[in-house]
C-alpha cells in the first residue's frame, strides 16, 4: 500500500508538472503578439522603474495570492521576448512581497502568535528586498548593468528568483533577533504571554 500510495503521488506530480508547463505555453502563445503591440511595449517600459515596477509585481501577486502563478505568468510575458531583466527584476522583488498577504489574510481573526508569524514572513520579505534593490540599483548607477536591457528568458527569471532568495537567505540569517524585536514592538507581549515566559519580555 505504501509503494502503491508512493508510485500514485509521483503520477500526480508529473502531472500536475505537465499541466503547469502546458498553461505556461498557452499563456506565452496568448502573450506573443502583444510584442509587437507599440503600447504594450511602452508600457513595459515603465514597469522598468524600480520602484513602479516592484508595485506591479507586489499588487498582482498579493490578487492572485501566489507567487508561484505570479512568476509563472511573468515568464510567459518573458517568453514573448518583449521583457528586459530591467523590467523583470523589480517585478520579481514586488513578487517576493506580495506573497506575505496570504499569510496575512490567513493570520486574521487567529491568535497573535499567528499574527507574529505572518509579521515575520512580512518583514524578512521586506528585508531582503531592501538588501538587494539598495545596493544593487547604486551600483547599476555607476556600472550600468548591459545584461539589463537584454530580453528575459524564462529560465533567467527562475535562476534570479531562487538565487535572490538562497543569496538573501545567507545574508539576513544574522538578523534574525532584529526581526524577532520587530514583530514584538509591533504586536507586544500580553500580561498573560509574560506570565507564561517572562524571557521573552522586551
Amino acid at each position: 500500500l505504501p509503494a502503491g500510495a508512493a508510485t500514485v503521488g509521483c503520477c500526480a506530480n508529473m502531472i500536475g508538472f505537465a499541466v503547469l508547463m502546458f498553461g505556461m505555453d498557452m499563456m506565452s502563445g496568448a502573450v506573443k503578439p502583444l510584442a509587437e503591440v507599440p503600447e504594450f511595449r511602452s508600457l513595459l517600459l515603465k514597469f522598468s522603474n524600480p520602484f513602479f515596477g516592484m508595485l506591479v509585481g507586489l499588487v498582482f501577486t498579493a490578487v492572485i495570492q501566489s507567487s508561484s502563478a505570479s512568476i509563472g505568468v511573468l515568464q510567459a510575458l518573458c517568453m514573448s521576448g518583449a521583457v528586459s531583466y530591467a523590467t523583470a527584476i523589480p517585478i520579481i522583488m514586488g513578487q517576493n512581497i506580495g506573497t506575505c498577504v496570504t499569510a496575512l489574510i490567513s493570520s486574521a481573526g487567529s491568535s497573535k502568535n499567528a499574527k507574529r508569524t505572518a509579521l515575520v514572513h512580512l518583514y524578512y520579505n521586506f528585508m531582503k528586498v531592501g538588501f538587494f534593490m539598495i545596493p544593487f540599483y547604486i551600483i547599476d548607477g555607476f556600472v550600468d548593468f548591459a545584461f539589463m536591457e537584454s530580453s528575459a528568458s524564462a529560465l533567467g527569471v527562475a535562476v534570479i528568483h531562487t538565487a535572490f532568495n538562497v543569496l538573501m537567505l545567507v545574508i539576513i540569517f544574522p538578523f534574525t533577533q532584529v526581526l524577532e524585536k520587530l514583530v514584538y514592538l509591533t504586536l507586544p507581549l500580553t500580561e498573560e504571554e509574560q506570565k507564561i515566559d517572562p524571557r521573552k519580555v522586551q
